[in-house]
């Protein structure tokens, strides 16, 4: 699930996202407030602007401005999209909408997304305006510059928190002492002390911002995109880009398979140089020839494998259902195949079932000419990787799949073969948000008595130690859509509820899916995914978190 197309084991190299700033958000429009009203020259030299600085990720904060002596929330507790920012007496623990957090973005690590805890939506200017007087509002993150903010600390100890896209500073219009006072940017004074209600004290809690994942441990925790299910035996297996396969018997220790594994074996002439060269098995060994002239020379091994990408599984009537992508190389677009192969068992031996979709999208070459056994054709406008199968109620087969180029695309599969029930030829879009987007997951479930499809997926570029990757949420009530997040906002519009982000070592989560464990007899929703870890130089690593549900049938992590 990668936006680029090359990678290293450990580190991959995603296309660096440039957020657009001609995508603007459909919000709330502007107040009429003054900006950087108050404050008396005083001071010849100017007022203090203060110093670029960082703000931790780990804890929850909550930002009091100090004119007023009010902390900022969301006006109403408000979970729509558009609602203003609003000011209110802290509520402590009786309500999170005061409770912030910042999410690192771009090289420097010192702009930031706004993250409210309750909401899960992000602190931004309506309609991306530069215009002093313009509100500020909560809404989805949509990857627009207004969204962008950088924290300057003054000597008195405040803040002054300035948006990245107009220059402006985060203000309390006329130094209101309200909750109906309006929230918005304006100008800071040239001369004076400068007007206090620009200045914001930070108040850092001992909240960590989202509950820390599982501790796990083992030789096979060190993965991307992860795909775990548990067999009939109790067994959990955890599939990952790059062929990674491990198991578990007790969702805490995971082992890679290799030759001499308690489960999963491999033999040598199926390990091949996976065995002799990762020390592993691989998912499916050996290379299908049908895999032959994807890429060239095959990308892993020193060129004695092709590379195998987000892998996910679907088990039905006694048979695991592989679905797997694999990018063609040498690359000049978003050109690649999704396969499906099948096994009796969740580590194989596994059965080449041919290719399920293919793209040939935005390539500055022509599709292979002779023996194009894969249907490359050059008017596709998908990319053909991180397929995601599941079932819906009432017993039909779906696939999404796709990224970055036009979205995510849903295609229904025959059950009897696992292939497309119909040719490929114009797969509707479920989700698309124009900064990024990749790596679908569906999962249907009962909450509340209402059957939904909850759509999961990583938004913005993913593969460093300073990943802005971080996992979004939508729903449906049917495996179609349309799939709305909890703003109300579409998901095919740039919606999506913050999950999952960054959040002290945690970076970068993403590459998710969710399969129901049983826990004392329970169904119990878990969400499994990468992170790179800050505290192992931006390794991979597996992340696990029980999800819990709102009462109004929400996710959040555990």
């Amino acid at each position: 699930m990668y936006s680029g197309r090359t990678y290293s084991i450990a580190l991959r190299a995603g296309v660096v996202l440039l957020l657009s700033a001609t995508a603007v958000l459909a919000g709330c429009g502007g107040s009429s407030g003054s900006a950087g009203s108050g404050g008396s020259p005083v001071n010849p030299s100017g007022p203090d602007n203060g110093t670029l600085t960082s703000v931790s990720d780990t804890y929850s904060f909550t930002l009091t401005n100090a004119s007023s002596s009010l902390v900022l929330g969301i006006a109403g507790q408000s979970q729509t999209a558009g609602t203003a920012l609003a000011q209110e007496a802290n509520a402590g623990a009786a309500t999170t909408d005061d409770q912030w957090h910042a999410m690192p973005m771009g090289s420097s690590q010192l702009q930031y997304n706004v993250e409210n805890l309750l909401t899960h939506q992000v602190m931004g200017i309506a309609n991306a305006s530069t215009a002093a007087g313009a509100l500020a509002l909560q809404w989805a993150d949509n990857g627009t510059n207004d969204h962008l903010w950088e924290f300057y600390l003054l000597k008195d100890g405040n803040y002054l928190i300035q948006n990245a896209n107009s220059s402006l500073y985060l203000e309390d219009s006329g130094s209101g002492t309200t909750s109906s006072a309006v929230i918005d940017q304006g100008a800071r004074a040239t001369t004076g002390t400068g007007c206090s209600c620009q200045e914001w004290t930070l108040a850092v809690s001992m909240t960590p911002a989202y509950a820390a994942p599982r501790v796990v441990t083992g030789t096979g925790i060190y993965v991307h995109d992860p795909y775990m299910l548990k067999d009939p035996n109790g067994t959990y297996w955890l599939y990952g880009t790059h062929q990674t396969l491990a198991y578990s018997t007790d969702l805490n220790t995971f082992t890679y398979t290799t030759s001499s594994s308690a489960y999963g074996a491999c033999n040598a002439s199926q390990g091949t140089s996976w065995l002799t060269q990762d020390s592993r098995c691989p998912i499916i060994g050996p290379d299908f020839a049908s895999w032959s002239g994807l890429q060239t020379p095959p990308s892993d091994n020193a060129g004695q494998n092709v590379d195998v990408w987000a892998p996910s599984l679907l088990y039905a009537n006694g048979t695991y259902y592989q679905y797997y992508s694999i990018p063609y190389e040498p690359s000049t677009g978003a050109e690649a195949v999704i396969g499906l192969a099948t096994s009796a068992t969740p580590y194989g031996p596994w059965t080449d079932d041919g290719y399920v979709v293919s793209s040939w999208t935005g390539a500055t070459t022509a599709p292979p000419s002779s023996g194009n056994r894969w249907n490359f054709v050059s008017t596709t406008t998908w990319n053909a990787i991180d397929p995601a199968p599941f079932v819906d109620a009432s017993g039909k087969w779906w696939l999404s799949f796709g990224s970055w180029s036009d979205g995510i695309h849903l295609i229904q599969l025959s059950p009897s073969t696992g292939l497309p029930l119909s040719p490929v030829s114009n797969p509707p879009v479920i989700s698309y948000r124009a900064a990024g987007e990749e790596g679908s997951f569906i999962y249907p479930y009962v909450v509340n008595g209402t059957q939904y499809y909850y759509y999961f997926a990583p938004i913005n570029a993913c593969c460093s130690a300073t990943s802005p990757y971080r996992i979004i949420v939508g729903r449906a009530t049917s495996p179609t859509g349309p799939y709305m997040d909890r703003g109300d906002l579409a998901l095919t519009n740039g919606g999506g509820t913050i999950l999952l982000s960054t959040h002290s070592n945690i970076v970068g989560p993403g590459g998710q899916s969710v399969f129901t464990d049983t826990v004392n007899g329970v169904a119990t929703p878990t969400l499994v995914y990468h992170y790179y870890d800050g505290n192992a130089g931006g390794t991979p690593t597996l992340g696990i978190n029980r999800l819990g549900f709102t009462s109004d049938g929400w996710p959040y992590v555990e």
